[in-house]
């Protein structure tokens, strides 16, 4: 009889719910066995508006996630919920699409920033994806097409009014996720939210593991006498606090004469003698990867070496000027450019490591790339 009874209960309950949409499984905050039960017995029946992709989505959601949608609070303090599984990914910048390839996410992208287009030995797969601009420029249109789960992008490009925004009025069901990935200060915390939301916790406590390691060496060897280090682009553009080439090199153990002094802005030629840095850092878009990067390189650090009335700036004299490419100096290869400037600014002290054969191991065990890191340039002068 009880039997009979649970069975009557089921049936008025499973209709009750036909007309159910995805979202009302989870009117109390959670899909539950029996929300479960119904979604599928009405679906069997041809009594309901979910879909088959609903259903599965659902089933995947209460056995994986404990029928909880999951929630992050991205690099933008925004609170990003989704609740089923990411299937379709746009990433809208170079350091993104790396982090995506070390989380082993590269077969959900399904579209990426014009720039990884251009990057075929650094994304031989994902580079043959359609592109959608860049978080500069972003191709709304062009996104939306490609009816993505999440969009990530920078926590400061492009503008919410041209990404969010516009988005939102065409489908939003689309959620973008800003992440920047070229931070020292948030990287390893944005490679465990992304691995999170996209199931990918494994991958992401592997990488977390070996930037530990890294960070922790360096730390390990950092004297208490610090060294005077000015960071900049082209000589004359200086990276403050709050940019990755700052951040490096004060966790790499410098003393950066920018302190206090925030982002991306000018400065007089004066002022950097005035400074006396002991060592300049230069950050060079250059595409380490590419066979041209070495060139590019270098005409930076001669603008550097040869700049007018520099000659006596302690870092020019005594030939202590370096240049390093993005790829390792802001993305997640970032352990490998610490790694960098921690010798440069130390060199007795880290005289045994060896940056390149560091390089070497993340290009193949986390890019899983077949790729002779001695084919590229990352650091000028190697």
């Amino acid at each position: 009889m009880r039997r009979i009874i649970l069975v009557l209960a089921l049936l008025i309950f499973s209709v009750s719910l036909a007309n159910a949409s995805y979202m009302d499984l989870f009117k109390d905050g959670r899909i539950t066995k029996a929300e479960l039960t119904n979604a599928v017995l009405n679906y069997m029946l041809h009594k309901s508006n979910l879909s088959f992709e609903d259903v599965c989505d659902a089933s995947y959601v209460y056995l994986y996630w404990h029928g909880k949608p999951k929630t992050i609070v991205d690099s933008a303090n925004d609170t990003i919920t989704i609740y089923r599984p990411v299937k379709r990914i746009v990433a809208l910048s170079v350091d993104s699409a790396e982090a995506l390839a070390i989380l082993g996410a590269k077969g959900e992208v399904v579209g990426v920033s014009k720039y990884v287009k251009e990057e075929k030995r650094h994304f031989p797969v994902l580079s043959k994806l359609p592109s959608v601009g860049s978080c500069f420029s972003p191709n709304v249109e062009a996104i939306v097409e490609l009816h993505p789960d999440i969009v990530i992008t920078y926590v400061k490009w492009p503008d919410k009014s041209e990404l969010e925004d516009k988005i939102k009025l065409v489908d939003p069901s689309i959620k973008v996720v800003r992440l920047d990935f070229y931070k020292a200060s948030t990287l390893r915390e944005e490679m465990e939210k992304l691995g999170y939301l996209l199931d990918k916790e494994e991958n992401a406590t592997k990488y977390v593991k070996w930037f530990d390691k890294w960070l922790n060496f360096v730390k390990s060897r950092i004297p208490e006498e610090k060294v005077k280090v000015y960071t900049c682009g082209k000589p004359l553009k200086a990276f403050g606090e709050g940019t990755g080439l700052y951040d490096l090199t004060v966790m790499a153990g410098g003393d950066n004469v920018l302190k206090g002094k925030k982002g991306y802005f000018d400065v007089d030629p004066e002022q950097v003698v005035l400074w006396a840095p002991q060592v300049i850092v230069s950050w060079c878009y250059a595409k380490g990867y590419s066979p041209e990067a070495k060139e590019i390189m270098k005409e930076r650090f001669l603008q550097i070496v040869e700049f007018p009335g520099w000659e006596d700036v302690p870092a020019v004299k005594n030939g202590r000027v370096y240049v390093i490419s993005s790829d390792i100096g802001s993305s997640p290869a970032l352990p490998v450019g610490l790694v960098t400037v921690a010798k440069w600014l130390y060199p007795e002290k880290f005289k045994d490591v060896d940056p390149k054969g560091i390089m070497q191991e993340y290009v193949s065990e986390f890019l899983h790339l077949k790729f002779n890191v001695s084919e590229g340039c990352f650091a000028y002068p190697q």
